[in-house]
């Protein structure tokens, strides 16, 4: 991505992640500190142990599906702040019975990159 494409995504991003994530968190009832969006490009997301959630602007790119999926996986993390079957059950709840079609779906993408087709 050039970066002008890069900087007109971050505009797009810092309005539609934190909305998106607010959104989810109304929805299941969970709470977090701060969102940060950032250029990052080895996860979609991250959250702190003190609640503060960080979403890579390219989750921007995604259908809003899987960033709802991000966004409710995140927010997960601040009641189970790992990947413990604990954990999956609770995205599961959250996302209706959908955690692992969802997960599947988004292990097609890699943040930065384009998806690649087949």
């Amino acid at each position: 991505m050039l970066e002008s494409e890069v900087e007109a995504l971050r505009v797009v991003a810092k309005e539609k992640l934190p909305r998106m994530l607010a959104a989810a968190a109304e929805r299941t009832g969970l709470h977090y500190r701060r969102v940060t969006v950032r250029k990052t490009h080895s996860r979609w997301g991250s959250c702190t142990r003190e609640g503060n959630i960080s979403l890579s602007l390219y989750l921007a790119t995604l259908p809003d599906e899987l960033i709802d999926y991000v966004c409710v996986h995140e927010l997960c993390h601040t009641v189970h702040p790992n990947h413990s079957a604990d954990f999956h059950a609770f995205v599961n709840h959250h996302l209706g019975g959908k955690e692992k079609t969802l997960a599947a779906k988004l292990r097609t993408y890699h943040p930065g990159r384009k998806r690649k087709e087949g």
